[in-house]
């Protein structure tokens, strides 16, 4: 395995550690979990990390939530995204394939129709923003939005390793955020991702435990041990342990 690699800290406490260093610049890894396992809060943290404390600016694609609600919620953090945008440090897409028109979600398809393959015009315009402000990181909330976009699942296999591929072209360390409701069962698309990191939650004692795994990650040293996930005031920590 070749240790050689430029590592992309996270800023997230306690995980470059597990990966000795952290992420392998210019990949891309998927992060799995289900609805309040905290990947929302992950990928903000990973881009804020990087504008703020790394001097590497990132690109934000949504396709569910607001950039003006996401921008709200995750000032309770302290992080002030809307001032890294306007230090051209940050971007945000807004992707979602339905928009607010006169109070009523409309279908908006001008991402998503007459494409060659799923997720050209998609692509192209993240690549366009990767550009625009010379962009080190990326994550997309979610794939699972993406896909449903598509009906064809082998179409939108083809689709994701095309993206996949010109990201990791562009040099690009990216994060592509999926739900997952059942952490045993992987869609096969997702391994095409160099790197795959679950969050989940759990019941103990009447109480709900955030938990990590990395489940792969191409080239990097790193075990499969469940971390242990505290979600507080500066965002998400990695322990060592589960604490009592």
């Amino acid at each position: 395995m070749d240790s050689s690699y430029v590592k992309v800290k996270t800023g997230i406490p306690g995980l470059d550690s597990i990966m000795l260093g952290g992420l392998r610049q210019g990949r891309a890894s998927v992060l799995l979990g289900p609805p309040g396992s905290g990947k929302t809060t992950f990928g903000m943290q990973y881009l804020y990390g990087g504008a703020n404390d790394f001097d590497e600016p990132g690109v934000f694609v949504t396709l569910s939530a607001s950039p003006l609600q996401i921008k709200t919620d995750f000032m309770a953090y302290g992080w002030d995204i809307q001032k890294l945008i306007e230090q051209g440090k940050f971007l945000m897409i807004d992707a979602r394939p339905f928009k607010m028109e006169r109070g009523f979600a409309v279908l908006d398809e001008s991402l998503y129709s007459g494409e060659p393959l799923p997720f050209t015009h998609l692509t192209q315009l993240i690549l366009n923003s990767l550009k625009r402000i010379n962009a080190k990181r990326l994550v997309i909330d979610s794939l699972t939005v993406l896909a449903m976009q598509y009906s064809n699942k082998f179409y939108f296999r083809q689709g994701l390793q095309g993206m996949l591929q010109a990201l990791e072209d562009q040099g690009c360390t990216s994060i592509l955020i999926s739900e997952n409701s059942d952490h045993t069962k992987i869609d096969i698309e997702l391994y095409v991702a160099s790197g795959i990191i679950i969050l989940n939650h759990i019941q103990s004692e009447n109480m709900m435990k955030r938990t990590l795994q990395i489940l792969k990650m191409r080239g990097v040293h790193h075990d499969e041990e469940i971390y242990p996930i505290k979600l507080g005031k500066i965002g998400l920590e990695i322990h060592s342990s589960f604490m009592p």
